[in-house]
């Protein structure tokens, strides 16, 4: 079975897209994004070819949209990919993703 491992800044990028979903629509549609969001990290453990290469970005990251976010990641081994950051489309990706 593959596996995700969240960086800080991933769960940290979780919690604002979260917070920021409260403010502006409701608690249940926080929840529902939140959980599509986890969703598309599993699939992209099952899956790592999934994502497009993102070098110019950084080297050796990839990236996988699911609704307005771009999750980022790094394959570790077969099994194991590490999300490293979800960042809305609109984000400077660059400066944001070298935070």
């Amino acid at each position: 079975m593959a596996n995700f491992l969240l960086t800080k800044k991933a769960v940290d990028d979780l919690s604002d897209i979260w917070n920021y979903t409260v403010d502006q629509w409701s608690e249940k549609q926080a929840d529902f994004y939140y959980q599509m969001l986890l969703d598309h990290c599993k699939e992209i453990a099952e899956n790592p070819a999934l994502g497009k290469n993102y070098e110019g970005v950084v080297k050796l990251i990839f990236g996988h949209r699911a609704g307005r976010h771009i999750i980022f990641y790094r394959k570790l081994n077969v099994n194991e990919v590490e999300i490293a950051r979800i960042l809305h489309e609109q984000m400077d990706l660059r400066n944001r993703i070298r935070e």
